[in-house]
């Protein structure tokens, strides 16, 4: 009797263990979708990578387990039982991604399994240079694929002003001259542009400006926001002073920022969420927070547009300075003053004296800066600006371009901080229409890719 309790008891551990095994097994986190999808093409190649599993999971070990192959650095963040991965920088440009979990992750219950290796991949898009065409006449959006060559129309006869991209690049939002001589916002959503049939998808309307001009649109980060210049015409012809008003893309509602007096111009949009433009009336940038309404004051004397560091602690913009001449004259230069927000603390980082330094230009990791420079002393004038690349302190600056005639202007860093894109103009030869040309970083491989064409920027 004895023996057979004892049976029993065990017969009943086992069953016991084993009905915990069961579950246990059948409890083990699933993965049960991912982003991109396995195989997908023509990823946006700012595409964040997301995990969505079948029940909460202990956090590190999964981001621990996650490995990426070509390695990029990012941040990972966590919504419910979803993982996202969103890289510092963009993906290289169409090149295959490969994903795997590793064995050994976790669910936050103890009775659950650990899950088995999983692996994926997905190939992103190659990049595209956006840019505005004709220069001598009415313009649209177009975008060029350097590597086939292959050209795409996104506006059609819109006579458009000026644009800009989303964060993703996979919106254009721009200006357009409409009937009464003002000038309208829209926005391009290029998935639906480039997949419709006959050029039948037609651009949104944003708002509607009347005889004044909307011009100048720049989307913040996250996307809620377009800054932009309205300029109302005036009784004697022509348009009055520029003011920044902000739309809000959700309730596309409008409200001006700023003093009604002052006149205000280029809005540019930080990666924290913060915007900045130039007041002319009171010769200085602004930078304001629009949520909590706090601004700072930059002074500037030169106004012209500015930069904001990828992380969005520094603005960059050129300043004009006066040196004392021979013969009871000054001499005008042009320096990079690098603003510290935080602080309000400012940086000359030229690093030289008869120089003419505009067009600054972050690259996208923030180690670098293009600019255009052109030397002011006898020796070494020119006619025209070169490019040049320093380190983001100021320090190795040195020439990527060398063409004395040409002024070059528009620089536009590829994604992946490996090309730039940019204008040249010919100033020894004023009926030449400007260039539109790429070139590597370290200056080799220049290419010429549209006659006419402007205004460039990277898209994925």
């Amino acid at each position: 009797m004895k023996a057979r309790s004892v049976i029993a008891v065990i017969v009943f551990v086992l069953l016991t263990a084993a009905g915990i095994v069961l579950y246990a097994w059948n409890s083990r986190p699933r993965l049960i979708e991912v982003y991109p999808q396995a195989g997908a093409l023509n990823v946006p190649a700012t595409s964040p990578i997301r995990l969505v599993f079948s029940q909460s999971m202990q956090t590190n070990p999964v981001s621990e387990h996650l490995k990426i192959d070509p390695a990029i650095a990012g941040t990972f963040s966590w919504d419910n039982h979803s993982l996202t991965f969103t890289p510092d920088q963009p993906w290289p440009g169409g090149q295959e991604i490969s994903v795997s979990l590793e064995a050994g992750t976790k669910a936050v219950s103890w009775i659950a399994f650990p899950m088995g290796g999983q692996s994926w991949s997905f190939t992103t898009s190659q990049a595209a240079l956006a840019y505005l065409w004709p220069s001598n006449g009415p313009a649209d959006i177009y975008t060029l694929e350097p590597v086939t060559g292959e050209i795409s129309r996104y506006t059609l006869g819109m006579k458009v002003i000026d644009y800009s991209a989303s964060r993703d690049g996979m919106t254009f939002y721009f200006s357009a001259s409409n009937s009464k001589d003002g000038a309208d916002l829209y926005q391009i959503d290029r998935i639906k542009a480039e997949s419709s049939i006959n050029n039948s998808y037609r651009p949104e309307e944003l708002l509607d400006c009347g005889v004044a001009q909307c011009r100048s649109p720049v989307v913040s980060f996250d996307g809620h926001y377009l800054a932009y210049e309205y300029l109302l015409p005036t009784l004697r012809g022509g348009l009055g002073p520029a003011q920044i008003w902000l739309l809000s893309l959700p309730s596309l509602g409008a409200i001006p920022l700023g003093l009604a007096t002052h006149e205000t111009i280029q809005p540019s949009w930080s990666s924290t969420g913060l915007l900045a433009y130039y007041d002319r009336t009171s010769s200085g940038y602004e930078v304001v927070n629009p949520l909590s309404q706090e601004s700072v004051q930059l002074p500037n004397q030169t106004g012209q547009p500015g930069a904001w560091s990828p992380n969005g602690e520094y603005y960059l913009a050129p300043e004009i300075s006066y040196l004392p001449a021979p013969g009871n004259y000054e001499t005008g230069t042009s320096h990079l003053i690098r603003y510290r927000i935080e602080s309000n603390a400012t940086e000359d980082i030229s690093g030289a004296n008869d120089v003419e330094d505009v067009e600054a230009s972050y690259s996208p990791e923030g180690g670098a800066i293009a600019f255009t420079r052109k030397f002011l002393d006898v020796l070494r004038w020119s006619l025209g600006r070169q490019i040049w690349i320093m380190n983001a302190d100021g320090s190795n600056p040195h020439p990527i371009t060398d063409e004395a005639d040409y002024n070059h202007y528009d620089l536009a860093w590829s994604r992946d901080g490996i090309m730039l894109a940019y204008v040249r103009f010919n100033q020894a030869k004023l009926s030449d229409l400007p260039e539109l040309w790429m070139v590597n970083a370290d200056g080799s491989n220049p290419v010429q890719l549209v006659i006419g064409g402007y205004s460039p920027l990277w898209v994925p």
